[in-house]
């Protein structure tokens, strides 16, 4: 970890509440009834040094070294107990049972950020300084554009580094064709940037510490600019549009009033912008892979514990399966999505109307045919769990649905090519069992493969294709002479090939367990998909026809 401990400048002192609403996600509440009250004034971060007493006043104290019992953590506090707040590894005692009387603010790391990252953030936001909004209405960026546009009467515009629209507000009726073009995009006209870069006035906005001003040009009425910094970075802009009613004098002290105030929530949003999305989707990797406790990760995720949900695969990471997750995150309310290894996984809220996975499948069946015509592809989905706990299982459950779909021939027909097919357990029952066996057969799944492993041997070394043979002769049982007719050669030479094959490998197909334990290893080869399972398990490797 290369922390060094900074001091701050008092005043860029800010409630430890206002820091840690800026930080949402990386920091967690003890939840404790023993807090202490009051809302300190932070000024400082500091990397705890172990052993070292130290007036920590003001600061908010990261800790590293393992706080595993109570006994520790009142050890610590009686250390650096002066603090405004102590934020301790992800993996601390929650235990404060011995621990009485302590002034500090208690948090625990997110498991989802490093030390390192956690740091820069609260220097960050420390840095932007107090949030202290022009109203008591005004906590975010948007309230605070049409705070100001009701005060001013101007069009008001607040944009990020790259002039992509993060708030706007508009009071009155008229609004010019650029401002229309800009809020209508959320970005400004990549043609208008180049101008003002070309012409030198964003760059001019980008240095100057005082309120800007463009005059008319054609339709385009004067504007009135301020850069939002954070030391000597700058964060974004605020534009205002001007006309001959405006008090231009007026305009400029409000905009001067409210810059500090907009950085800070630019910042916390551009933090938001850059941090959330990982911080959700590595909470919700670990919600449904790791069985770990499910109400850090909800209340990241804004899932409510009260509610009914199901888990959907959408299949292996390609173009398709990313377009089917962008229409379930746009056609299921409170749908969150993450990439889970190699599948993408969707949790879903069930609609009203929708008891079982089975109704869920449907509906979703019906709103993705209206909008992925041509991009055919299978989704399944897991069980419903009443519980946030159980959505590993309800995961674990779809994914064995997507994999026994695969199975050749597993898949049922469905009402045309181009429309995706949602499947559940009901609809692939015995190639389901064969999957969940498989899992199962898992630890021992090098014994079961272990012939197989001796022919891909003999194939690579030799050239030969026994494996694949192998194959199709299990896929087509009792009829050598269509599966001879797919492996394009005569029957005879296919029995001369499965009597080389009992030589090499010891596999007699004229044996049922030896069937048996054949078509079981490649079942597990296609399930671990590092070993090539052979044309039956190839032959639709879920497409849709």
């Amino acid at each position: 970890m290369t922390i060094e401990t900074t001091v701050q400048d008092p005043d860029s002192a800010l409630p430890l509440s206002a820091l840690v609403s800026g930080a949402a996600g990386m920091l967690v509440p003890f939840g404790s009834g023993s807090e202490p009250v009051g809302d300190p004034e932070v000024r400082d971060v500091a990397l705890h040094e172990p052993g070292t007493r130290a007036d920590y006043t003001g600061a908010v104290v990261l800790v590293s070294a393992r706080v595993k019992d109570q006994f520790a953590l009142g050890s610590l506090l009686d250390e650096v107990g002066t603090a405004a707040a102590l934020v301790l590894p992800a993996d601390a005692t929650t235990d404060v049972s011995l621990v009485g009387g302590n002034q500090a603010h208690l948090f625990r790391r997110s498991p989802w950020v490093d030390w390192t990252e956690l740091f820069k953030v609260l220097i960050g936001l420390l840095g932007a300084g107090r949030i202290v909004s022009p109203a008591p209405q005004v906590d975010n960026l948007q309230t605070l554009a049409r705070w100001i546009s009701t005060r001013s009467g101007a069009p008001v515009t607040i944009e990020d580094l790259d002039s992509r629209v993060l708030a706007y507000a508009v009071v009155g009726h008229d609004v010019d064709p650029i401002r229309n073009q800009t809020i209508l995009g959320g970005a400004v006209p990549a043609w208008r940037v180049e101008r003002l870069m070309a012409n030198g006035f964003l760059p001019a906005i980008w240095r100057s510490d005082d309120v800007v001003v463009r005059n008319s040009e054609d339709e385009d009425p004067a504007r009135m600019v301020i850069a939002l910094k954070s030391g000597t970075e700058t964060l974004g802009t605020i534009w205002a549009a001007l006309d001959e009613n405006t008090n231009r004098e007026e305009l400029r002290e409000l905009l001067l009033e409210v810059r500090q105030t907009a950085a800070a929530m630019m910042l916390r949003e551009v933090h938001r912008a850059q941090y959330e999305r990982r911080l959700q989707e590595s909470a919700l990797v670990d919600l449904l892979s790791r069985g770990v406790d499910p109400a850090v990760p909800a209340s990241l995720l804004g899932l409510q514990r009260d509610a009914r949900h199901t888990v959907a695969t959408l299949g292996t990471d390609t173009p398709s399966s990313r377009s089917l997750m962008f229409h379930v995150q746009a056609l299921r309310p409170g749908a969150r999505t993450a990439q889970v290894g190699a599948d993408l996984l969707a949790v879903l809220p069930l609609l009203d109307g929708e008891v079982e996975e089975t109704d869920v499948a449907h509906s979703l069946m019906a709103q993705l045919a209206r909008v992925s015509r041509g991009r055919a592809g299978l989704v399944s989905v897991g069980p419903v769990v009443d519980d946030l706990s159980d959505l590993r299982h309800s995961a674990h459950v779809a994914r064995q649905v997507l994999d026994a779909a695969s199975l050749d021939g597993a898949a049922p027909l469905h009402p045309g090519c181009d429309d995706p097919t949602v499947l559940t357990a009901a609809d692939v029952p015995d190639a389901l069992t064969l999957i969940q066996v498989t899992d199962l057969l898992a630890p021992i799944a090098a014994t079961i493969t272990e012939p197989l492993a001796v022919l891909r041997r003999h194939d690579l070394d030799h050239g030969t294709s026994f494996v694949d043979t192998l194959a199709v002769v299990l896929a087509r049982p009792g009829n050598l002479t269509e599966a001879a007719r797919e492996l394009g050669i005569h029957a005879n030479s296919l029995r001369y090939r499965l009597d080389r094959i009992h030589v090499v490998s010891g596999i007699d197909l004229q044996a049922a367990p030896a069937r048996l334990r054949a078509a079981l290893g490649l079942l597990l080869w296609q399930r671990d998909r590092e070993q090539p399972p052979g044309p039956a398990g190839t032959a639709k490797n879920r497409e849709c026809c």
